[in-house]
């Protein structure tokens, strides 16, 4: 089974597509509207609980091999286990079939906003997906269906093929696929694949690794632009590679991957400096067991980052193998600023301690500012000082060697927060957009240098919790409001400092999880009572990770810009926080009364007449509309709920049973009702309906002259 999943803006179009196909028929859907009007009003009343919400769309495809095929009841069954496993049981959403094409398939239309007005995580969504796909197919015995990711070759996207109808050429990846395809076809060697590659104007950028023994990485480029190996498709990669017969061996392909590692750094330097470039030879370490190739997974974790490393450095003298080596630790640039400089007298900026990670100074030679490409890779490598030294020991003092003070950082704030797994987003510069990652405490540690590469070429690197937790953030807070907070006994487990004078408070209110409307309102009130930023307050905000440069143009001073700092970590729960859950828990179920009690008295004014004449809950409803068109909305509900029953009662067509589940399930009366009193309140108000003095008076009446008539008191709907 296939899944397909896209994100977009509007529910009209994808309504029609899903409703009015010829061979559609909707099977499921938790929506009162019946036709693609109403639904799509309904959709968008729920979409106004969150206006900034970019795309609020979901529309999924599920879809069977060819030739397997599934009753709809199946097919509802699958829909629903996507729903649940994706967390999208608490969200509107329609489910509809199509056999319009070879294969069954059905579409799932669902509003990423939920009804409490949160949003429904997109983190890790395709490998959740994929994860589901394989758990029904078992479940239900069909055919396995490999993802696209798993294909030897990638097939070409919708955007590809529309824009290869109307330009008549295939895209970038088609090419390089088509390329590569000849070139391995009856090739034996790494280096005869380069040299055919290189023949058609087809570049290749390796990634080696234990000293070029081995081949972890490759990339394509052509005219320009450069793809990763995985993203044309398995048999693109090393890995794939191999199974075609084009296999890696050091002792006679390295001379050629060399090549290429040697002309790709020369143009990340723009090719003026050989010098640069010839260090960066597998003998001199360029390819050493973490170096990899220059523009080639330098930095990351995973080996994956290509052809840009580098090329945001500036052309300074002394750029390419000095820039890699933090180890030397006595560059002047590294040093305060000269005696005259306000900025480099040593003493820390107003608010901003030793404490976490300091502001770079500029150098005292070049007189850049911390912009520099040559400190701020030294900086972020973990060779910055504590704290500055002033006078004549800041000329000669050499920082403390193999000391990272951002991994120091990123420990003390993710060991206050005190939880198993993190969401970490890197909000890229040019596109605003957040790239996730979601990572247990080592996995985090391990990715730091990556982090800091990211960080470097600017892009601001967040942090939340993951799953569910008892922690809220409050964002954008002073001095004076953390210090009252303290006071009032909510004493952040972790205090950070986003720039100087401006902080984030992550409060602890419970060492166990809260549910995720608890963590909303709890996150809106401490806000409010703070003068914290309430656009912040929800329970899926990312704060600020200590240990990185925060990028926002508007903290830049000097060309450079503040670390964000870890100060308070106490990692404690605050003392005022079980008296506020509980303020909170009674909030929550006024409010799920209240949502429930609108509900009722929605189901009562639009159920039609004459329809579910067997259905006691029908029943109710149909004479709850009749008794409020009379007295209306300001009727007494529980005067209603005793006449509804006493005329339920009377009727001979209802049980006692019957008048109870019609109260308990119907009645908009138990709004005002304690949870624990509903199911005793309908079976109380039933059970004396049934015994009134009226209603068993008008029973032996109705008996009577059924006797008379010749029929059985015994009759059905007579007895209890």
């Amino acid at each position: 089974m296939i899944a397909k999943a896209v994100k977009g803006k509007g529910f009209r179009g994808a309504l029609e597509y899903d409703l009015n196909k010829e061979k559609g028929q909707l099977l499921d859907t938790n929506m009162s509207g019946e036709t693609l009007r109403e639904l799509a009003a309904e959709f968008g009343e729920i979409r106004k609980l969150r206006p900034n919400l970019g795309k609020a769309v979901l529309h999924v495809s599920l879809s069977a091999a060819p030739g397997e095929q599934l009753t709809d009841k199946q097919w509802r069954e699958i829909g629903q286990r996507y729903l649940i496993g994706m967390d999208l049981h608490h969200n509107q959403y329609v489910i509809t079939r199509h056999t319009d094409t070879e294969h069954e398939h059905i579409h799932i239309l669902a509003n990423r906003i939920r009804f409490d007005g949160s949003v429904t995580s997109d983190s890790c969504d395709y490998k959740r997906q994929e994860a589901l796909m394989r758990e029904i197919e078992r479940e239900y015995g069909l055919q396995r269906v490999a993802p696209s990711i798993e294909a030897e070759r990638r097939a070409p996207t919708k955007g590809e093929i529309e824009a290869g109808i109307r330009t008549g050429q295939p895209s970038a990846k088609q090419q390089l696929q088509q390329l590569a395809d000849a070139a391995a076809k009856g090739c034996r060697s790494f280096s005869e694949y380069q040299e055919r590659l290189e023949a058609g104007g087809v570049e290749l950028v390796p990634v080696v690794q234990l000293g070029g023994a081995k081949l972890s990485g490759l990339s394509y480029r052509l005219d320009g632009v450069t793809m990763k190996g995985s993203d044309l498709g398995k048999g693109y990669s090393p890995a794939g590679l191999a199974k075609r017969g084009v296999k890696y061996e050091q002792d006679r392909d390295f001379a050629a991957v060399r090549a290429s590692v040697e002309r790709d750094t020369a143009r990340a330097f723009g090719g003026s400096d050989r010098d640069s470039a010839a260090d960066q030879t597998p003998e001199r370490g360029g390819l050493g067991r973490d170096a990899g190739a220059v523009g080639a997974g330098a930095g990351r974790p995973d080996g994956r980052d290509t052809a840009d490393a580098g090329r945001n450095r500036s052309q300074e003298p002394g750029a390419g193998r000095e820039v890699q080596s933090p180890d030397r630790l006595s560059d002047p640039a590294m040093e305060g600023c000269s005696k005259g400089s306000a900025e480099g007298s040593g003493q820390p900026e107003p608010g901003r301690g030793a404490d976490g990670v300091e502001p770079l100074r500029p150098g005292r030679d070049d007189g850049a500012g911390y912009g520099s490409a040559r400190e701020r890779v030294l900086a972020l490598a973990g060779t910055a000082d504590r704290a500055e030294p002033t006078g004549r020991e800041s000329r000669s003092r050499v920082p403390e060697a193999g000391r990272d003070r951002s991994l120091e950082a990123i420990q003390r704030q993710i060991t206050a927060l005190g939880v198993a797994r993190f969401e970490v987003g890197i909000r890229e510069a040019k596109t605003g957009q957040m790239m996730n990652r979601e990572w247990e405490r080592a996995e985090l540690e391990q990715s730091v240098p990556w982090l800091k590469r990211m960080n470097a070429k600017g892009n601001d690197v967040y942090i939340r919790p993951a799953g569910e937790h008892g922690l809220v953030l409050v964002d954008d807070l002073t001095p004076a409001a953390l210090d009252r907070m303290k006071r009032e006994g909510f004493p952040p487990a972790a205090t950070i400092e986003t720039s100087p004078g401006n902080h984030q408070a992550w409060v602890k209110l419970s060492d166990k999880p809260i549910s995720s409307d608890a963590r909303i309102i709890a996150a809106q009130g401490l806000a409010k009572q703070y003068g914290g930023d309430m656009n912040s307050a929800d329970s899926r905000h990312y704060g600020r990770l200590a240990g990185f440069t925060n990028q926002k143009p508007q903290h830049t001073r000097d060309g450079r810009q503040p670390y964000v700092l870890a100060r308070d970590c106490s990692g404690e729960a605050s003392a005022a926080a079980p008296a506020f859950l509980e303020s909170i828990g009674q909030l929550i179920d006024r409010e799920a009364s209240r949502k429930e009690r609108e509900g009722r008295m929605e189901a009562i004014r639009v159920v039609k007449q004459g329809h579910g004449l067997h259905d006691p809950v029908r029943e109710y409803q149909r004479q709850a509309q009749r008794l409020m068109a009379k007295y209306g909305d300001k009727a007494d509900l529980s005067r209603m709920d005793w006449m509804i029953a006493t005329d339920m009662a009377k009727s001979g067509n209802w049980g006692l049973q019957d008048i109870e589940k019609g109260i308990r399930e119907a009645s908009p009366a138990l709004e005002s009702r304690k949870a624990g009193h509903i199911e005793d309140y309908a079976k109380r108000t039933a059970e004396k309906a049934w015994a009134a003095p009226e209603v068993q008076q008008y029973r032996q009446e109705q008996a009577l002259q059924a006797q008379r008539a010749g029929k059985s008191q015994d009759g059905p709907g007579y007895s209890r």
